[in-house]
């Protein structure tokens, strides 16, 4: 019996440490916003991040092979 009473002791007692650990946890710190904007190529209108996409004159690509494709 006393064994018992133990066990409930101990499983308690891991109950109450995890439930008072996930209080902490959840606190998320503020995160930064590091999502961009996606653009369509103008060769083959293929999205990509805005920061990967390559400026030509005549609009974004995807590649530098569609840009001098599309530009001569």
């Amino acid at each position: 019996m006393k064994y018992l009473v133990l066990l409930l002791v101990v499983v308690g007692a891991v109950w109450w440490l995890r439930q008072s650990g996930r209080g902490l946890s959840s606190k998320q710190p503020a995160s930064t916003d590091t999502t961009q904007d996606m653009v369509a190529c103008a060769h083959c209108h293929v999205h990509v991040p805005r920061g990967d996409a390559i400026a030509g004159t005549t609009g974004l690509y995807c590649c530098a092979e569609h840009r001098q494709q599309c530009e001569g």
